[in-house]
């Protein structure tokens, strides 16, 4: 109960503080807008009103912005609580719609009453990328560590680099030949500006796609392979756009700027990984000294990451990669060290920033619907939507047979393929990136026409794919009878098993002489036991090792309450380890010929022969290795009662 109400008052604690740092900083940025002129006036006006006390006073001017966002935002919250409540309508369309929806109201709403001066008319791009974007960068890579993304790493980098260039270099090139052509009408578009516009909307959001198979419960592989490539994505987007924007300012780009812009992007990506990875060994460094002074922990956990992104973008890296190594690290690692309250802390932590980010990106794209000056070219959208579409397909297609070709002892069916094409859906990162555009001289050298265009056509290709994509993504699941994630419980024996088989396949391929997969993964799970783990964890014990002396600590217990009738009690957890390796109770005198009767040789003899662990010890080391959303008590019934206490003397 104590537990719960702590969780309670820590959330609560949590947004409160959240909403004041965007109180401050929307108040700092309205500051910064406020003219030389205006703050002269300002400052006569209060230099009047000094004579006189006010008991009460209307000041709007004065909080508009900061509090107009904490409105939207607590009701955004309202919204996300009713809508999954909502089971008819959540099932029906994504979260990503309603929040669309919702932002289209506000925008709506104040355009009506005349005030669009409560928030700015366009999403700034330093507020985005700075602010809002990395809670999800964060809380997606936190998601990633898993054993399946691990498996699919080289197909998913296949899909993110080699797939978005290709999307990009197709989609670029054959809008412009359409436009030369005069399939598209009256327009004037040269090849650069056909390609940064290639760039900025080949950028995936997995938000809505994310959501739906998680409800609907697809397979572990199709999740993380949409999931990794449309996080990924984002990243070479970024890089491919920020690369184009420079080409289209150039007069003329000669051939050595096309190779260092190649290089740029190797050395933008490694560069982004390093400073993550550096980050990361330092947060499991801080944290195994934290043990005394928990208040440290997330706060460790939160600012290294967020300083990894800051420090890659202070290179000119990829703060996006940056965070993603980071956080990958920080799991591995720097959860190991943290107590279980904290991690619980910095993991429902970091899902508010993302769910506030989310809705406050979607509020400044539903004003952008309102409140911008569109310019709609039928021909280009058209044509856009056809070729993001087709060309997309064509390289999920094609990649995909390339690497079933290679060796994949998993193949990726039709039907999965279908649904990752179909599941590119465009969101919060291109929206940015367009807003970024900046006429006649500006960050781009476009024409006022032309960036309209752009600004105009992917509103249109984010509304489409989120609502017309979004909305029937599900029904195709089902149609394709994509196959379903396996939701049980996964018992002792079974996980013994897939050990088992790992280390059996690692043996056979160093039998036959091929460096394979699972004697790769030996070979790294060995040099990280050995090594980084004793440099970087407080107390480095593998899991594998707790649970087996666990399991057989219970067996014993078992075993000599079979036997003699008594009970199995622990020590106090305050007594010196000397005193904890006696772990069995002694029955009375009245009881222990009774005993003798049943049991004629000594169980002691027996369990001193074989090596146990105290089960309170173990207990306080196991409760840093288990899941972070997970209880002690609850992991270690799930773990180990599913499964048959085996006596040792019966091996």
């Amino acid at each position: 109960m104590m537990c719960k109400q702590f969780k309670k008052s820590t959330y609560v604690d949590l947004l409160a503080m959240f909403l004041l740092i965007l109180c401050v900083a929307s108040l700092a940025k309205a500051n910064e807008n406020v003219t030389i002129n205006a703050e002269e006036g300002n400052h006569t006006e209060q230099h009047r009103e000094t004579h006189t006390i006010h008991v009460a006073s209307w000041q709007w001017e004065y909080v508009k912005s900061p509090l107009s966002l904490c409105i939207f935002v607590f009701f955004a919250g309202l919204v996300k609580l009713g809508f999954h409540h909502a089971d008819f309508l959540s099932t029906i369309i994504p979260e990503s719609c309603v929040l669309i929806l919702l932002g289209t109201i506000v925008g709506a709403i104040l355009l009506a009453i005349g005030d669009t001066g409560v928030f700015p008319d366009t999403l700034d791009p330093n507020l985005f990328f700075l602010y809002l974007l990395p809670p999800v960068i964060l809380e997606a890579a936190y998601s990633l560590h898993d054993r399946v993304f691990a498996e699919n790493f080289g197909t998913i980098l296949i899909y993110a680099v080699i797939g978005t260039l290709f999307n990009c270099f197709i989609i670029g090139p054959l809008l412009y030949g359409l436009a030369a052509a005069g399939a598209m009408g009256s327009i004037t578009i040269n090849l650069t500006q056909a390609l940064l516009f290639a760039a900025l909307i080949v950028a995936v959001d997995p938000v809505a796609v994310l959501a739906i198979f998680q409800e609907v419960g697809v397979n572990n592989t199709l999740y993380f392979l949409v999931f990794g490539e449309s996080l990924l994505n984002d990243a070479v987007t970024v890089v491919l756009y920020n690369t184009m924007k420079i080409f289209n300012e150039m007069d003329t780009i000669h051939v050595d700027q096309v190779f260092l812009g190649i290089a740029n992007f190797f050395t933008v990506s490694l560069g982004g990984t390093a400073i993550g990875i550096i980050f990361g060994i330092g947060t499991a460094f801080m944290t195994k000294f934290t043990s005394h002074v928990e208040v440290v922990e997330p706060l460790a956990l939160l600012i290294l990451a967020y300083g990894s992104y800051l420090t890659a973008e202070l290179f000119h890296f990829s703060g996006i990669v940056s965070m993603i190594a980071c956080g990958l690290v920080q799991v591995q690692y720097a959860f190991h060290n943290v107590s279980t309250h904290s991690s619980t802390t910095v993991m429902n932590f970091i899902k508010m920033l993302g769910s506030v980010s989310d809705a406050v990106i979607f509020l400044f794209l539903g004003i952008a619907l309102v409140n911008h000056k569109h310019y709609g070219h039928a021909g280009f959208i058209i044509w856009t939507l056809i070729l993001i579409s087709l060309v997309r397909f064509a390289g999920v297609i094609g990649l995909t047979f390339i690497v079933n070709k290679k060796g994949r002892v998993r193949k990726i069916s039709y039907e999965e393929q279908f649904v990752m094409a179909y599941g590119g859906l465009r969101g919060a990162v291109c929206f940015s990136l367009v807003i970024m555009l900046r006429p006649t001289g500006i960050a781009g050298s476009l024409p006022d026409e032309l960036r309209s265009i752009f600004v105009t056509t992917t509103l249109v290709v984010i509304i489409f794919t989120v609502f017309a994509q979004g909305i029937t993504i599900k029904p195709l699941t089902k149609l394709l009878s994509i196959t379903s994630a396996n939701k049980g419980t996964v018992s002792l024996s079974e996980e013994i098993n897939i050990h088992v088989s790992d280390h059996i396949m690692s043996g056979i391929e160093e039998l036959i002489g091929q460096f394979g997969d699972n004697q790769l993964r030996v070979v790294l799970e060995a040099f990280d036991d050995k090594y980084f783990k004793r440099w970087l964890q407080r107390d480095p014990l593998r899991k594998n090792e707790e649970i087996m002396a666990l399991y057989q600590e219970i067996a014993l217990q078992n075993h000599y309450e079979t036997v003699t009738g008594t009970q199995w009690e622990d020590e106090d957890e305050g007594e010196d380890d000397d005193d904890e390796k006696e772990m069995l109770v002694k029955p009375e005198a009245g009881d222990q010929e009774k005993n003798d009767v049943h049991a004629p040789v000594n169980p002691m003899n027996i369990i001193s022969a074989v090596p146990t662990m105290p089960q309170s010890k173990l207990s306080r080391q196991l409760s840093r290795q288990i899941s972070v959303d997970e209880e002690p008590d609850l992991y270690l019934k799930r773990r180990l009662m599913s499964a048959p206490a085996i006596s040792p003397l019966n091996r």
